[in-house]
């Protein structure tokens, strides 16, 4: 691939519209975004294999899993979307962060309260005692001319946005998840059924050395190997089981469910990799929601450095107030009701806080620093997930086939010892050596069918596949 598959500026559009935002946002507070030509360039296309699926069958908004026509799957990732208790605390935090918003805005318009009290006292002992009763409201009003409150209260939006962006990346690797571990339980399962088959072969063998010894056919040597064997082949196969244990007790917990699924029957897969979305590097950091996310968090991050330079120049703030008050001396008359109403414009400008203004200005600006290191690398974590997934899904792909064609070998020569030894020309452990390349094989190409699952699972995770 050459320098000319590659864009000139990664992902430049979406540069340019952070740095406007940041121009408009803070008025030059964030003069570092003049080295946004350092940003990750991003390939104009996939450097690892890639054949996207016919149109319509690969839809990157459509329910990927579905692609593997199993009912199974499909119900426990609609379960985990719906239960998943890591979900729950994302929902939460989205409508924390929703509130959090409701409040920033509210800042910004006029403030109104109610006042009411009761006094009483008197000047000296000589004089008498006076009660005097008021009730009125309170009114103010920050007039934001330099726009830190409405920075403040886009900060809190673009917040909310990050944890709705969040949340959806959660869902996202959430039905990855699930996809993986039911896949490497359905694995792990048909392993310790082959593995189970190779106990019972090595049993049947067992039972002919015992009559060939007894016939004195065979050497006791001979017994005792098949024995072990035996004994290694049913640790493996609980070895195997308590895999899948472990496997469906992580699944419950996606579930959000103290009890694992149960899978009757042994599920077998026609379309080990549905059709992959037709996907290019720059669109697919436009729909990732991680990248949009720290996008979304870098831009809360420069509205706040706006707010925080806001603070170097004057605020200005209106007050209003009225109250109605009654003065009654005890003993005595009441005076008449008077109305007192007051109004005012106050201005504060600061003059000295011993660089506390300017020392939040600089942490701001790390701030919004570390926003844009955070996104860039965001970028590039996914960039790197899609080329790493599919390089793994066409390497599974290939091992299948090679492992497949193994198989292929192995039976055959099974079968052929399998004669030989019926006919007398080789010995029983020629025999189960045959027996046993084919159970490998077999065990291998269940492993690299799993590893080809787990691969497309891996680029629809990528690629942000829909939920």
């Amino acid at each position: 691939m050459t320098n000319t598959d590659f864009c000139p500026r990664g992902h430049a559009a979406l540069f340019r519209q952070l740095v406007l935002a940041a121009g408009v946002a803070v008025l030059g507070a964030v003069p570092f975004y003049a080295g946004a030509s350092d940003a990750p360039i991003v390939p104009a296309r996939w450097q690892a294999a890639y054949v996207p699926g016919e149109a319509g069958e690969a839809d990157v908004d459509s329910a990927w899993w579905r692609g593997f026509g199993d009912a199974e799957l499909d119900r426990l990732v609609e379960s985990a979307l719906l239960a998943n208790r890591d979900l729950h605390i994302a929902t939460a935090r989205l409508e924390q962060a929703h509130a959090l918003a409701g409040a920033a805005e509210a800042a910004r318009l006029p403030q109104l309260e109610g006042v009411a009290g009761v006094r009483r006292g008197r000047e000296s002992s000589a004089d008498p005692k006076t009660a005097s009763r008021d009730a009125g409201f309170r009114a103010s009003w920050e007039l934001d001319l330099w726009g830190g409150r409405g920075m403040a209260s886009r900060a809190a939006r673009q917040d909310a946005e990050v944890q709705a962006l969040s949340r959806r990346a959660l869902q996202v690797s959430l039905a990855a998840e699930v996809a993986t571990a039911y896949f490497d339980v359905r694995t792990l399962q048909r392993r310790a059924i082959l593995a189970q088959a190779m106990i019972e072969t090595v049993s049947r063998a067992l039972a002919v050395a015992e009559r060939r010894f007894e016939a004195g056919q065979v050497s006791r040597v001979d017994i005792d190997r098949l024995a072990a064997e035996r004994a290694q082949q049913a640790a493996a196969s609980e070895q195997l089981l308590a895999q899948k244990r472990v496997r469906l007790y992580q699944l419950a917990v996606l579930l959000g469910t103290a009890m694992p699924p149960e899978f009757a029957a042994v599920q077998t897969y026609t379309e080990m990799a549905p059709g992959l979305p037709p996907l290019l590097p720059a669109e697919l950091l436009e729909r990732r929601p991680d990248v949009q996310a720290q996008a979304r968090a870098l831009e809360a991050a420069v509205s706040r450095l706006g707010v925080a330079k806001r603070d170097l120049y004057p605020r200005f703030m209106l007050d209003w107030s009225g109250r109605r008050e009654r003065l009654s001396i005890e003993g005595g008359s009441s005076a008449a009701p008077v109305m007192v109403i007051g109004y005012g414009l106050s201005v504060s400008l600061p003059i000295f806080d011993g660089g506390r203004i300017r020392a939040n200005i600089d942490l701001h600006e790390a701030r919004v620093a570390e926003a844009m290191a955070e996104y860039e690398k965001a970028m590039l974590n996914a960039l790197a997930d899609v080329e790493i997934a599919l390089g793994q899904l066409a390497a599974s792909q290939r091992s299948r086939k090679e492992v497949a064609l193994a198989v292929d070998f192995a039976t055959q020569a099974a079968l052929r010892s399998e004669r030989f030894f019926e006919a007398g020309q080789i010995d029983l452990n020629s025999a189960l050596d045959a027996v046993r390349a084919r159970q490998r094989s077999e065990d291998a190409l269940l492993q690299t069918q799993g590893a080809e699952l787990n691969a497309a699972v891996a680029v629809h995770r990528a690629f942000a596949g829909g939920v």
